[in-house]
């Protein structure tokens, strides 16, 4: 199946969340993954663009997660090249590997969000065409 110019601009999107999400958090100064909030706000990011993807489920949370990395990047990059008074970003690395498990709920939830508009379109068109057995 190609890719339409709205999965295009969905994981685009989903980029821009994933690194919005760290962007909002760092106004606050503190990680997503130290608050409920950063948990709920990815799943519900997951949710959503599961519900208005028409591709397979799995490359929306990829998205999420890329944009987080490339937030991370940025963070490393500031703290190398600026000196904020903090010193550099050796935990890059370590927090790569805890990305993976803070991404898992966008996962779910784009499933979710998935498995909710498979349902809409079965309840608002009964009679198309329905997955082979076997």
């Amino acid at each position: 199946m190609k890719w339409t110019a709205s999965d295009k601009w969905l994981l685009a999107i989903c980029v821009i969340a994933g690194a919005a999400v760290w962007v909002m958090f760092a106004l606050f100064e503190t990680e997503p993954w130290d608050s409920a909030y950063g948990w709920i706000v990815v799943a519900g990011s997951g949710l959503v663009a599961g519900f208005l993807g028409k591709r397979n489920p799995i490359f929306w949370p990829l998205g999420i997660f890329l944009g987080e990395i490339l937030f991370g990047l940025g963070s490393l990059a500031r703290s190398v090249f600026f000196y904020s008074g903090g010193g550099v970003n050796f935990f890059f690395p370590l927090g790569l590997m805890f990305l993976v498990p803070f991404t898992i709920p966008a996962l779910i939830g784009s499933f979710v969000g998935f498995g909710v508009r498979k349902a809409f379109d079965r309840k608002r068109d009964p009679n198309a065409k329905k997955p082979r057995a076997g």
